[in-house]
């Protein structure tokens, strides 16, 4: 019966898990904690005393709450290109250049979180004037290549160091150690553009892509032309757009692998007149890789891991 009682705890448990933070009965804290966070509870309860007369008297009933997180933090978000992080303003000396909005708010975020900021920005060798403005908590890359090619993406998060939080529950339930230092994961990377071309970069990489314009690659569309209206627990995962965390893929889902894009584009094979616009290029790399026998090449099967991934993200 014992064995039972467990078997129902743990199945229990593992259903509110899924559901991300949530609160756990008191049985299960027992189990969790020797010295569970306890709220008291007063009711009143009647009884009799010795000369007959009903009194109340209150009795108390607590409750225990544990917090069990399960959800994965942003290791680093990163601005693709000069119109993710600034925008125009007309004056009377003409245009002039300022900080997008909602670029403080979530700088100020990833400050509070620990988390990575990086900007890819084209040459501004001939002009210093931007750089005036870009918070110095931001790291700068220049960009090197053109989009869809994904390199200057796949050089930024590698340049860095990040220091992993931990992951677990109340009172060391669940705890998972913290990784040791190391370059963000891409899956956990979140990228803010403001073309369709650095959507489908991103998507290369393996990373979430937010985006000012209107496309069908990004993961979620800015319409108010800002950030303004995005914190960091929005592009958490699971968020307020997406569940499941993302894979390397083409423009329709195809698992690709990223090394053979970058070459492929830095051949010479992303040219407009072989890609057609980016939407055929993809299928060039794929063909490409596999005739040439690659170990790269996309494999017909794939890992547990990455068939998981790709029904997780279309469910």
């Amino acid at each position: 019966m014992a064995l039972l009682n467990s078997i129902c705890c743990v199945s229990l448990l593992m259903l509110m898990l899924d559901l991300g933070y949530c609160f756990v009965p008191d049985s299960i804290c027992s189990m969790m904690t020797s010295s569970p966070r306890t709220n008291r509870q007063v009711t009143a309860a009647s009884f009799t005393n010795a000369d007959g007369r009903s009194s109340e008297s209150p009795s108390q009933s607590s409750s225990s709450l544990c917090m069990v997180r399960n959800i994965d933090l942003v290791e680093a978000i990163i601005f693709y290109g000069k119109d993710s992080l600034f925008q125009d303003t007309a004056d009377n000396d003409g245009n002039k250049l300022e900080l997008m909005a909602g670029v403080d708010n979530l700088v100020d975020e990833c400050i509070r979180d620990e988390t990575a900021i990086l900007a890819i920005l084209p040459d501004h060798s001939s002009s210093d004037d931007f750089l005036s403005l870009v918070p110095k908590e931001i790291t700068i890359h220049t960009e090197a290549q053109s989009p869809p090619n994904p390199r200057d993406l796949w050089t930024a998060i590698h340049s860095i160091q990040v220091q992993p939080k931990g992951f677990g529950g109340s009172s060391g339930f669940g705890r998972k150690a913290a990784d040791p230092e190391r370059p963000p994961v891409p899956k956990h990377c979140v990228v803010l553009c403001h073309t369709e071309d650095q959507c489908r970069a991103a998507r290369f990489a393996g990373m979430r892509v937010l985006c000012l314009t209107d496309n069908d690659l990004a993961d979620g569309i800015m319409f108010d032309d800002c950030w303004e209206s995005i914190c960091m627990d929005d592009i958490a995962t699971p968020g307020s757009f997406w569940l499941n965390p993302p894979h390397p893929k083409d423009d329709e889902g195809n698992v690709i692998d990223i090394e053979q894009v970058m070459d492929f584009y830095e051949s010479g094979g992303g040219s407009e007149e072989e890609s057609g616009g980016g939407g055929r290029s993809q299928v060039k790399v794929k063909t490409t890789a596999a005739e040439s026998g690659s170990d790269a090449a996309v494999s017909e099967e794939l890992d547990d891991d990455q068939l998981a991934a790709m029904l997780a993200d279309i469910a």
